[in-house]
């Protein structure tokens, strides 16, 4: 046995030791723990937004505080009168009782760690879950800082030892020792395909997440100037580094599309020729693995550019790149996973509608898709045909995939993509998701009918 695998047997011996006692707690022990969670995580969001930036090189600090102020306090806030201790509800004589699942396993990605780890300790501990981390292995020293100030606080606030542990040095081997141990009751992915599939495949039930690549459809009857500003703001937020950030901008008229290209340009955008379009393939894509190359993701405009040998102002806040067609023949309709965005104009709302279908079914299908339109019969349309599990109307993509923003979804930071992406969530994963929820239904026929 080797010496990983000891370790890992360690770590989850600990867990079901923690996890035995943790059953025990009542709801308001549970509430406590998760409030002394968000005090300290609240407390922290922007020293450990900078560590995140410092580590990684990914994003920017001021709004990778604003994802750990999501993670942890917004979550909080929206769970924290909730029930997920015993019996939480009761409808038509069924009572529904809560359980934990017990020991969970998580997965955490290198381009959102520090607020992914709050997140994901805050809904299981909700749950009375313990949960085990693999981190990114280039986020380690940023994310082992966050599940040490959860961990802290929880056992402060009365929680058993060990309710949050994570892999001191991380491994492939370290990670799918975890995912398929027998004494893990379930997995939470959030990463990479390879990351997801290796969950799916540990034996054990689990949460995974796709691929995003997010189509943007622009109908002729928008309010242009407001869906600029939405696709801008969300495009540029933490330079593009959320999954669900917008990938290609997709109109259905020649007109609109020539405006909207020029208010682009006028808010911050640079427009790049086909030559400049050619140097940024080269460096932007991982043609091999079909994923964004490393060296871009999260970066700045200036930064992806300088790579390609392209001088753009210092104050472009994105870049903009003309397509020829979604799928195979044009690399800029993949997810990027950057401060980079395509564009593309066709004759019809039908025809703009099958692009924005053909994106997802590209590169992210059953993740997240957008249209701003001012025709109801459009918003319907689009709603009804797209492959999409958070079809947001007339909002930026990034802000309104992860809730209670621009909308009633439940916050989160693992956003669920259904069968059509793998997964066999579809919603915005939450506390709900990760409790065993027994259903007590007492008979409610005569008994004489028997006799």
């Amino acid at each position: 046995m080797s010496d990983v695998v000891k370790k890992i047997d360690q770590l989850v011996a600990n867990a079901k030791k923690a996890a035995d006692a943790f059953k025990t707690f009542t709801q308001a022990q549970v509430d406590k723990i998760c409030a002394a969670m968000d005090a300290v995580a609240t407390a922290n969001e922007v020293k450990l937004a900078e560590m995140a930036v410092a580590e990684t090189g990914i994003g920017r600090a001021d709004h990778k505080a604003i994802k750990n102020h999501l993670g942890a306090h917004i979550v909080y806030e929206w769970q924290k009168n909730a029930k997920s201790v015993g019996v939480i509800d009761e409808k038509d004589g069924v009572k529904y009782i809560a359980e934990p699942f017990g020991v969970l396993a998580a997965a955490t990605p290198t381009t959102n760690p520090t607020s992914t780890v709050e997140f994901k300790s805050l809904i299981s501990l909700k749950g009375r879950n313990v949960v085990i981390f693999a981190f990114h292995p280039r986020a380690q020293k940023c994310s082992t800082a966050a599940a040490q100030l959860m961990l802290d606080a929880a056992v402060g606030a009365g929680a058993p030892a060990n309710v949050i542990q994570w892999i001191d040095e991380p491994s492939i081997e370290g990670t799918n020792a975890l995912f398929k141990h027998p004494g893990v009751n379930l997995v939470i992915a959030t990463g990479g395909g390879a990351m997801v599939k290796s969950a799916y495949s540990s034996g054990h039930p689990a949460v995974g997440v796709g691929p995003g690549n997010t189509p943007v459809f622009v109908s002729k009857t928008a309010n242009l100037s407001v869906a600029v500003n939405n696709i801008i703001a969300s495009k540029t937020f933490d330079n593009g580094t959320i999954c669900s950030s917008d990938q290609s901008a997709i109109f259905d008229d020649k007109a609109t599309c020539d405006k909207a290209v020029k208010l682009f340009q006028e808010r911050g955008a640079y427009l790049v020729n086909a030559d400049e379009k050619a140097k940024l393939e080269k460096v932007m894509f991982d043609k091999e693995r079909g994923v964004p190359a490393a060296a871009i993701v999260g970066k700045s405009p200036q930064a992806i550019a300088k790579l390609a040998g392209i001088n753009i102002p210092a104050d472009a806040k994105m870049i903009l790149v003309p397509l020829t067609s979604i799928g195979h023949d044009d690399w800029f309709s993949h997810e990027k996973l950057s401060p980079v965005l395509g564009y593309i104009c066709y004759n019809s709302t039908d025809e703009a509608i099958a692009a924005a279908k053909s994106q997802l079914l590209w590169g992210g299908a059953g993740h997240t898709a957008v249209v701003h339109a001012g025709d109801q019969a459009v918003l319907d349309k689009f709603a009804a045909e797209i492959p999409a599990n958070r079809l947001l109307l007339n909002q930026p993509a990034v802000h309104g995939s992860v809730g209670l923003i621009y909308n009633k979804l439940p916050p989160s930071l693992t956003l669920g993509c259904g069968s059509a992406g793998g997964n066999y969530l579809t919603n915005n994963i939450n506390y709900r998701d990760l409790l065993n929820v027994k259903q007590v239904a007492p008979r409610i026929v005569d008994f004489e009918r028997d006799q």
